[in-house]
C-alpha cells in the first residue's frame, strides 16, 4: 500500500466513501487511518479503524509505546 495525499480532493468531499467508514457496538462512527513506516529501506503501510485523527493519533502513540507482534493469520470465524 502506497499512502498519496490529495489534500485539495479530501477538502472539496462531505465524507470518506463508505468503505471507509464503520460503526461500532455503540453505533459511534470509525474511519479508517493509513500508517506508514520505513524499514530496510523500503516504506511500508497499514491501517487502523479510529473515532477521529486525534483518537487515530493516540492509538499510534500507544503502539510505539506497547506495540508486540501476535503471531501470523492464516483465516477468520465469523462470530
Amino acid at each position: 500500500m502506497n499512502v498519496l495525499i490529495f489534500s485539495r480532493v479530501r477538502n472539496n468531499r462531505d465524507a470518506p466513501d463508505a468503505a471507509f467508514v464503520t460503526t461500532d457496538g455503540d453505533n459511534r462512527k470509525l474511519y479508517r487511518f493509513a500508517l506508514q513506516y520505513n524499514m530496510g529501506g523500503k516504506s511500508w503501510a497499514s491501517e487502523i479503524w479510529a473515532y477521529s485523527a486525534k483518537d487515530a493519533e493516540e492509538r499510534v502513540a500507544a503502539m510505539r509505546r506497547s506495540l508486540t507482534m501476535c503471531g501470523q493469520l492464516y483465516g477468520e470465524v465469523e462470530a
